[in-house]
């Protein structure tokens, strides 16, 4: 691995130890008892480290909010089909970029039951997935894009719901939430 690709590597590790240091301390001790000097203990490193990732304690949920937008945006450009298809195929990319972080999602609720503020950010997060995916499905031409958007994006937050507590597959459970509204 070059020094580059190394140097890289430790941001990324570095990011995620803030991020799930920060949920822990939230879901835990709730979001507006959370320092940012205690995450960034629990994180093994100095709090200023905190602030070279994010701007401000509540982006911690972002939930990789800008890549899940690109994503969206790719696969709507190249997904067959048209209409409630389409966002089908996007919404199941999106689910399955999930499938493997079970357990921070749990931590995601649980720290936004805990403050109003983290519970806007993930509202925030969600319309923006949905404004992605509206944008890409007009740029396609699609007609009702904005509400092919906002079904599939409700689609996807009762799946969440559902898979958070009874588990299984997220991307079955988006599917059979596709199912539920054709």
């Amino acid at each position: 691995m070059t020094e580059t690709g190394r140097r890289e590597q430790n941001k990324l590790t570095t990011r995620r130890a803030l991020e799930d240091a920060a949920l822990r301390r939230f879901a835990v001790d709730g979001y507006d008892a959370t320092s940012v000097e205690s995450i960034a203990a629990d994180a093994g490193v100095a709090a200023r480290t905190f602030f070279r990732y994010f701007a401000t304690k509540d982006e911690v949920l972002d939930m990789g909010r800008e890549e899940r937008q690109a994503e969206l945006r790719e696969v709507v450009e190249s997904a067959p089909g048209t209409g409630l298809a389409v966002v089908q195929a996007a919404v199941g990319v999106l689910a399955a970029g999930f499938t493997d972080d079970r357990d921070r999602v749990v931590l995601r609720q649980r720290a936004a039951a805990s403050s109003p503020v983290l519970r806007g950010r993930l509202f925030d997060t969600f319309a923006s997935w949905e404004h992605a995916l509206a944008g890409a499905l007009a740029e396609r031409g699609e007609a009702e894009a904005e509400t092919l958007a906002a079904v599939g994006i409700a689609v996807f937050r009762a799946a969440v719901t559902v898979w958070l507590r009874s588990g299984g597959s997220l991307t079955d459970r988006v599917e059979t939430g596709f199912a539920a509204v054709r």
